[in-house]
């Protein structure tokens, strides 16, 4: 597959409302000296096209991660797209050194085909060295021509029961991609949609849906709210529900048993408020906690970056001590909102744990969605 390098533009800034508040976890500093990059050139593998959200965040810290690592090497951002990030995981594992010169960008597409156990899948996520967690919230919107515009979340539900499936039109990366605990979510409130598959990222799916093809899509929820300006200032899209946030101490719901809205969009419904309050469900049923799981997976582990398998620790120990002075630097400072969000960022060890528990499915969560992926599009998952 051709290999397309891109230098560091700093395009497409993800963007969120208000000042953001962004926790730090400060990785321990290690006993030895961390690396020296002078001369080096570092690759990012960005298993995307450009212009989504993954390859917009990276484009964004690049100029800080060659200002802080020592020695101030050039980053080349490296975008391999295809079957939903699993082309560029696979190149990745295949191909990163081990001396802190090849890092590759997660995101959630890639976690769920290794998650839910895609055989093209050559790559094992829970090895790589974790330098820094970003979660990130997500929003799913619609065509405005559905109908869909100022209605209650009962209303919602029964307008797109009403809606003939072939007027629902989804489509994503892979059926094991991203685009799952979305697809999951849909069929919890009992609505089906025509699927359509084998699109190579948010990008071409965003063009998809500005034609028309589709009528249902997502994002994450900054890079729908800096990125899709052009959708809501031409009224094609009406916002239907984001997967809300967990706070800082990591809680989805509030001292009420309320779940918390995305703080980007604190006046957008949540899928859970969709779920309980228009279609009369609760969230105790196998299929009801398998699709909150992922989508929790989603948002937890929405993006990261990460070493190698046995990378180098002096390497490792620039890298997190890298992105913890980006965290504080006064110019990043003034870029934190648009790029971060108010969600909380976890560096160095903690990353890992909080990476692993986040993709850690229990056996009737891991039944449901294996049942749900052969019914639909029979697949057999390696769960």
């Amino acid at each position: 597959m051709f290999e397309k390098i891109t230098r560091r533009g700093v395009t497409g800034l993800l963007a969120a409302g208000a000042a953001a508040a962004v926790l730090v976890t400060v990785p321990i500093q290690q006993a030895m000296a961390a690396t020296d990059f002078s001369g080096k050139r570092i690759r990012i593998i960005v298993p995307f096209n450009e212009g989504g959200g993954t390859d917009s965040l990276t484009r964004a810290l690049v100029p800080f991660m060659e200002k802080y690592l020592p020695g101030k090497p050039k980053i080349l951002v490296v975008n391999k797209p295809g079957a939903g990030g699993i082309v560029g995981g696979n190149f990745f594992e295949s191909r990163a050194k081990k001396d802190g010169t090849w890092v590759m960008a997660l995101s959630t597409s890639t976690i769920m085909n290794y998650l839910l156990g895609d055989p093209r899948v050559k790559f094992d996520i829970k090895g790589w060295e974790p330098i820094i967690l970003l979660p990130r919230g997500n929003m799913v919107y619609a065509r405005s021509e559905l109908g869909l515009k100022g209605l209650s979340a009962k209303a919602t539900v029964a307008k797109l029961r009403s809606l003939p499936k072939d007027k629902l039109v989804f489509g994503g990366k892979t059926p094991t991609s991203s685009a799952i605990n979305k697809r999951m979510a849909l069929s919890l409130l009992g609505v089906e949609v025509k699927d359509v598959w084998g699109m190579k990222g948010n990008g071409p799916m965003a063009q998809a849906f500005e034609r028309g093809e589709f009528t249902l899509n997502f994002d994450n929820s900054l890079s729908y709210l800096n990125n899709r300006k052009g959708f809501r200032k031409s009224g094609i899209a009406t916002e239907l529900y984001t997967h809300g946030a967990p706070d800082a101490k990591g809680n989805w719901t509030d001292a009420n048993g309320k779940y918390n809205r995305d703080p980007t969009w604190p006046n957008v419904q949540t899928i859970y408020e969709l779920y309980e309050e228009g279609a009369g469900g609760k969230f105790s049923t196998p299929q009801a906690n398998a699709t909150l799981a992922l989508i929790r997976v989603g948002t937890a582990a929405n993006k990261s970056f990460h070493l190698p398998k046995g990378a180098d620790k002096g390497a490792l120990a620039a890298w997190r001590n890298a992105l913890t002075k980006t965290m504080t630097d006064p110019e990043f400072a003034k870029k934190k909102a648009k790029v971060l969000g108010k969600f909380n960022v976890t560096i160095g060890e903690p990353a890992r744990k909080a990476l692993h528990a986040a993709i850690n499915l229990s056996g009737p969560q891991k039944a449901y969605i294996k049942k749900y992926v052969k019914t639909r599009y029979n697949l057999d998952l390696n769960l």
